[in-house]
C-alpha cells in the first residue's frame, strides 16, 4: 500500500477527486473513467494461463487506432493481440505454442515493410529473444504470425528492451537487459532480418553480484544482489542524441558501440525507469520506482553535477507500470504510477495520474483501487485523442484485463 506526503480520497470509481502533493495549489481535477473487465464480459479473456507477463500498444492493423497484445509464459497461445473494433476487441492469435516470456517489449517496423513488428524476451527459464513479423493485412484470428529469433546465446532473463536511434547513425537499433548475463546489450538489426538467423548483440555494459549499495527499499527473495532492470530514453545531455536510462544509471554513447555509463542512484537499480522534462529548464528528469519490492518514487533532478533526489510517494508496493507522458495534454509532463498485487497481498492497490506543474510539484489522481496492474500500459485505446489505460495483473485473477476508458470532457 502506498504511504503519501498527502493522503489521496476517492469518490467514486469512474468520478475521481485529487489531492495536491508537495504543496501544488490548483483546483481538484475530476478525471471520468469508464471501467471495462474481462470479469464482466466486456472483453475477451487472454491467454489461458495465471502468469501475464507482458504487454504493449501498438497500431496493428493499421487503421489509426491503438491494438494492444498480451503475453503469458505456461500456456498456448503465449501471445495474443486485441484489434479495436467499433463495439469493443476481437481477440487473435500471435503465438500458438507456450514460450517462456518475460515481462518487457518493444515494437518498431523492423522488416521496413511498413507496418510494425514486435519483440518479446525470454525470462529465466530462456536465453532466447524473439520478434514476430506482422501479417498486415492478412489478419485471421487463429493464424499465428511468423516468428524470427534475435538472440539464443549466453544467459537467460530478458526483462525490458527498447528500441531507438541510440548511437545517432541515423538507424534504430534494439536495447535489452539480460540479467542472468547482468549485462546490457545493443542489437543492430540486420539488413536481411527474415533470414537473419539471430542479430549483432554487443554487451555495453556489464554489473558484478559480490555486493550493492543499501538498497532503497525491501524486495521479494527472487531479486538477484546488485541486479539492473528498467528502461527508458531521452537526451539527457542536450547533445543531440537520445540516451538510454535504466538500472539507476544512464548511458551516454561515446563513439561505435562505446557508450558511458552515469550514475543516478546506486541504491536503485531494481526498478522501473521514466525520463522526460518534469520540470522546465535544465536536463530531463529522471524517476525511479520499485517494480517489485516496496520502496518509494523518487524523482531526480540534475542540478550541477549532482542528481538530487526527491521523495513524491515514500511508500509504493510493486509499482511495476510507469510513464512520463503529457496526459492533461497542459504542456507539462505528468507521472503515471500502477501497483501490482504480487501473490494476492497489496488489496489497496493503486492506480494514480500526478498531474505536474512543470515546477516539480504534482497533483494526485486516483483512478483505481484494487486492482491490480504489472506492464499495465496507458495509451489512446479507443481512438479520441486522449490517454485510456490498459490494466493487466501478472497472477492476481489471472486471466483477467481491465480497461479504463477517459470519458472526460
Amino acid at each position: 500500500m502506498m504511504k503519501r506526503k498527502n493522503l489521496i480520497v476517492p469518490v467514486c470509481l469512474f468520478s475521481l477527486l485529487s489531492i495536491p502533493v508537495d504543496g501544488l495549489a490548483k483546483e481538484t481535477t475530476r478525471i471520468k473513467w469508464r471501467h471495462l473487465s474481462t470479469v464482466n464480459g466486456d472483453l475477451p479473456v487472454p491467454n489461458a494461463g495465471k502468469q501475464q507477463t507482458a504487454s504493449i500498444v501498438f497500431d496493428v492493423d493499421q487503421d489509426g487506432v491503438n491494438d494492444f497484445m498480451i503475453a503469458e509464459r505456461t500456456e498456448a497461445p503465449s501471445v495474443v493481440w486485441y484489434r479495436r473494433i467499433s463495439d469493443g476487441w476481437e481477440k487473435y492469435v500471435v503465438e500458438d505454442k507456450p514460450l517462456h516470456i518475460e515481462a518487457g517489449s518493444a515494437c518498431h517496423d523492423i522488416d521496413g515493410d511498413g507496418d510494425i513488428d514486435v519483440v518479446f524476451g525470454g525470462d529465466y527459464q530462456s536465453n532466447e529473444m524473439w520478434w514476430w513479423e506482422n501479417p498486415y493485412p492478412d489478419f485471421k484470428p487463429d493464424q499465428p504470425w511468423k516468428r524470427h529469433l534475435i538472440k539464443s546465446f549466453g544467459a537467460k532473463k530478458h526483462h525490458d528492451q527498447m528500441f531507438g536511434d541510440f548511437d545517432g547513425d541515423g538507424q534504430i537499433e534494439l536495447v535489452f537487459w539480460n540479467q542472468g548475463g547482468r549485462k546490457l546489450y545493443l542489437a543492430e538489426i540486420p539488413e536481411e532480418p527474415h533470414s537473419a538467423n539471430g542479430w549483432t548483440c554487443t554487451e555495453i555494459y556489464a554489473w558484478s553480484n559480490d555486493s550493492e549499495m543499501e538498497q532503497r527499499g525491501t524486495y521479494p527473495g527472487f531479486k538477484g544482489v546488485n541486479e539492473h532492470e528498467g528502461l527508458a530514453q531521452a537526451d539527457i545531455d542536450g547533445d543531440g542524441k537520445i540516451d538510454i536510462v535504466g538500472g539507476g544509471l544512464w548511458f551516454k554513447h561515446v563513439a561505435g558501440t562505446q557508450f558511458l555509463p552515469n550514475m543516478v542512484d546506486a541504491g536503485y537499480t531494481f526498478s522501473r525507469s521514466g525520463a522526460g522534462q518534469l520540470i522546465e529548464g535544465g536536463r530531463p528528469e529522471i524517476v525511479l520506482v520499485v517494480g517489485d519490492g516496496v520502496a518509494p518514487l523518487i524523482l531526480y533532478e540534475w542540478q550541477k553535477g549532482t542528481w538530487i533526489s526527491k521523495i513524491l510517494l515514500d511508500e509504493v508496493d510493486c509499482g511495476h507500470s510507469l510513464a512520463i507522458l503529457d496526459f492533461n495534454q497542459d504542456g507539462k509532463l505528468d507521472i503515471w504510477l500502477a501497483e501490482m498485487r504480487l501473490g494476492g497481498g497489496n488489496p489497496d492497490a493503486k492506480n494514480l495520474i500526478l498531474l505536474g506543474d512543470g515546477k516539480g510539484n504534482f497533483e494526485t489522481v486516483e483512478i483505481s483501487s484494487g486492482i491490480a496492474n504489472h506492464e499495465s500500459k496507458i495509451a489512446d485505446l479507443d481512438g479520441d485523442g486522449d490517454y485510456d489505460i490498459l490494466g493487466k495483473p501478472y497472477g492476481w485473477e489471472t486471466p483477467r484485463l481491465d480497461i479504463w476508458i477517459n470519458e472526460s470532457e
